[in-house]
């Protein structure tokens, strides 16, 4: 699909039977959003410049994200197109700057164009040439990493009172903060089933985090490699000069993301030794467990033996003193360990 801007009109898309000569000559913006063969070609020959493929749109080298054909930038960029999701996924954008119009090719529908496409909708006048809607897509995108930003840290702060809160195992109103004398062990089971959803939840997040640090890297690399190409052309006075300021916001939105990148390794190596000393808590439980029921068993392994000369086989209290001796022999060591502090 292939839909036409012209100053001040909304959009008009490319049908069959339309001259796409006749909407190009006026337009100012043309947006491609997986496009078929035949439009590709259509638009080549209206405005006389390669269309590339999407192959070549996922191709990492930098000659192939960022070059200049005759009049024309080619510019691809990478965007986070669905950050609600467990499963975050990107798509590259590129962004064909001419001398008076600006060509985007696309196979996905990022948030930045919709809200884009409304903002263009209420300010029809700020958007006058290609280097204004260049500008103003890369406003849309920097606001949309920001607030992915933004939820990936409140993200992160329920993790860590999931994970720190030492009167809930979840940190949230949804876990019961009730004593939960004698549950011990379903008290366990749901710390370690929560321990396992964190887990993914970070995954997830650093997954997320990981996109939004790629998107602002090759955007920071398009805003400078447009400025480094255009800062002799009048036509782009305007955008360059808003472009400085993104320039900036850029950097310190990666900034932003590598604190966070360091946040979520914190919180990762925090869950690990949590599981860790879960697990040290059921292995000290067994080991109690062993050492509380070894010496009884050496009594009952002594008294089990079939000897003919043993003082205790004929006496008649000979089997309660048995039993007595196992008693107290597991109850010493457990109340030894009890006064020490070691359970």
């Amino acid at each position: 699909m292939i839909t036409f801007y012209s100053p001040g009109a909304p959009g008009v898309q490319l049908e069959s039977g339309t001259s796409c000569a006749e909407l190009t000559a006026p337009a100012v913006w043309i947006d491609l959003f997986q496009p078929t063969t035949d439009e590709e070609k259509a638009l080549e020959a209206a405005l006389g410049i390669n269309i590339p493929t999407r192959e070549e749109m996922q191709e990492i080298e930098l000659s192939s994200r960022l070059y200049k054909e005759g009049d024309s930038l080619y510019m691809t960029g990478i965007m986070v197109t669905n950050a609600s999701s467990d499963n975050p996924t990107s798509s590259a954008v590129t962004f064909i700057v001419m001398p008076n119009r600006l060509v985007t090719l696309r196979y996905a529908e990022p948030q930045p164009f919709v809200s884009f496409r409304s903002q263009r909708q209420a300010h029809p006048e700020f958007y006058r040439n290609g280097h204004d809607v260049l500008a103003g897509l890369l406003d849309a995108i920097i606001d949309r990493v920001a607030d992915i930003l933004e939820s990936v840290g409140g993200s992160l702060d329920r993790i860590s009172l999931r994970i720190f809160d030492a009167e809930a195992p979840d940190g949230g109103s949804n876990w019961d903060r009730q004593p939960q004398k004698g549950k011990s062990g379903r008290r366990r089971r749901q710390r370690q089933g929560d321990f396992v959803d964190i887990l993914r939840r970070i995954g997830c997040t650093s997954d997320l985090v990981s996109r939004a640090r790629e998107s602002l890297v090759s955007f920071a690399r398009v805003v400078a490699y447009y400025r480094e190409m255009q800062h002799e052309n009048p036509a782009a006075r305007e955008a360059l000069v808003h472009l400085k300021t993104v320039a900036g916001d850029l950097g310190s939105l990666s900034d932003h993301a590598t604190f966070m990148s360091g946040k979520i390794s914190f919180l990762l190596e925090a869950t690990l030794g949590m599981i860790n000393n879960e697990q040290n808590g059921i292995i000290k439980i067994v080991s109690v467990a062993a050492v509380v029921f070894l010496p009884p068993t050496l009594v009952a392994s002594v008294y089990g033996m079939n000897f003919e000369v043993m003082p205790e086989l004929k006496w008649v209290a000979g089997y309660p003193f048995a039993l007595i001796l196992m008693v107290i022999s597991a109850v010493l060591p457990y109340a030894i360990f009890k006064r020490k502090g070691w359970l």
